[in-house]
């Protein structure tokens, strides 16, 4: 009998030492053995839709990683030059490999990390998320609608990006014989122009602080003709300064807004290029003050903030983004003869630092809007737009002897025009225009 009990006892004894074990690994590593490695979460999550401007990619760990072999983490089977432990952390840089309406797999292969005991992942992570699909390439404002701001890009009413292409009118003091609804309707029918931008000059004389009443006129005229042709619309407080005549601006969109917020067709902008000498925290104490005045208004069109340096200094406003209202864009300017590749990074960099861009000035020529035509920077600077989905207008539909007037001379007429009506870059913006239709 007692030899009986030390054997039940025994076995009793063994069995529980067994199954607390076992429930010990249950509940700490249910399956799986104590030195492998286990995936906690990723950034994006698994089947997420993500922008193109996704920078980096993330696997977070049950425990400290190190990179063991970097070829074997690989997107869509191409091996992921740079990719970081931090703690628990891993993460793959992607920047600038992603592409619109693509599906991607992130992959971990086995060995590709090891914890602190050198031991090697046993099992392959991977996650799987897509890009956004192709962005609609122009249309009219039926199609489109209410325009707003996701993420970095303009969307149509649909919640889809869209990318707009059209030209900017000379100034309105000087230039007002094509601020009619001629010019506007053979820009929409024969150019292929999305939207038009209304450059309403402040300064020079004839300008805005003269003579507001004929600025207004003016303004109304092609806004009211590009709602007809069903296109888009720049209202453009159209310095090139350090004062943005901030009273004067006020007025301007207070009563631009209360004329045509109801229409889907305006987009302001409120500072065509702040210069060199003025900081980005003037400029954007300024466009927050114009931004109220318009949403006190106007709830949801779009606007255009500009930066110093004459558009380019976009890395401050990245740096120091307007914060606390919806649907604003920041505007990129370049002249091709001028302005390259360093232009380029700085735009590219403000893209994947969440800024988004809209080009609402551009030229071939150089920065003066004279000179001859950087063809192949022209070409470089429509191939980034095309490829980073950003929205552009060229300068401009005027008739002075400058290479960026797009019109021969004042016996040219104000629409229909032939290709002997149009200076060389008149015809290169029509042809590229249309290119998109």
């Amino acid at each position: 009998m007692k030899r009986f009990l030390k054997s039940a006892l025994a076995l009793t004894f063994c069995f529980g030492l067994i199954f607390s074990f076992a429930c010990s690994k249950s509940e700490n590593s249910p399956n799986v053995a104590a030195d492998d490695i286990r995936l906690v979460s990723t950034t994006p999550a698994d089947n997420d839709i993500v922008s193109i401007f996704t920078g980096n990619v993330s696997f977070v760990f049950d425990k400290a990683v190190y990179v063991n072999d970097k070829a074997k983490i690989t997107l869509n089977g191409a091996a992921v030059v740079d990719a970081s432990i931090d703690g628990t952390t891993l993460t793959a840089t992607i920047r600038g490999l992603l592409k619109s309406s693509t599906k991607y797999t992130l992959t971990v292969d086995k060995g590709a990390v090891k914890d602190a005991s050198d031991n090697l992942n046993k099992e392959v992570f991977s996650l799987k998320f897509a890009t956004e699909d192709d962005p609609v390439i122009g249309g009219s404002v039926t199609q489109n609608g209410f325009l707003s701001v996701k993420g970095v890009s303009l969307v149509n009413k649909d919640g889809k990006g869209l990318v707009l292409h059209g030209v900017s009118l000379g100034w309105h003091n000087w230039w007002p014989r094509f601020y009619n609804e001629n010019t506007i309707a053979w820009l929409k029918s024969d150019w292929k122009c999305d939207y038009i931008r209304v450059p309403i000059g402040v300064e020079p004389d004839g300008a805005y602080l003269s003579d507001p009443d004929f600025a207004l006129s003016c303004l109304y005229t092609v806004v009211d003709a590009a709602i007809k042709n069903d296109m888009y619309v720049i209202a453009d407080w159209h310095i090139d300064g350090s004062d943005p005549h901030e009273a004067d601006a006020l007025i301007f969109f207070q009563t631009v807004a209360e004329k045509y917020k109801d229409y889907p067709n305006i987009i302001y902008e409120v500072f065509n290029e702040p210069n060199n000498a003025i900081a980005w925290s003037s400029v954007k104490s300024y466009a927050e003050n114009v931004i109220e005045t318009i949403r006190n208004i106007d709830t949801k069109n779009v606007i255009i903030v500009g930066s110093p340096f004459w558009d380019q200094n976009i890395d401050k406003a990245a740096a120091d983004p307007i914060k606390g209202y919806d649907n604003l864009m920041y505007t990129l300017h370049f002249y091709a003869g001028s302005s390259g590749q360093s232009v380029r990074d700085l735009a590219t960099e403000a893209l994947f630092s969440g800024l988004p861009l809209f080009v609402t000035e551009c030229g071939g020529m150089d920065g003066s809007g004279d000179g001859a035509i950087n063809t192949a920077e022209w070409q470089k600077w429509i191939q980034w737009m095309d490829d980073n989905h950003i929205s552009w207008d060229a300068w401009d539909i005027a008739d002075k002897n400058e290479s960026c007037s797009m019109i021969k001379d004042g016996n040219s007429p104000v629409s229909g025009w032939k290709d002997s009506d149009l200076k060389t870059w008149g015809q290169i913006v029509r042809t590229q225009l249309r290119s998109y239709h």
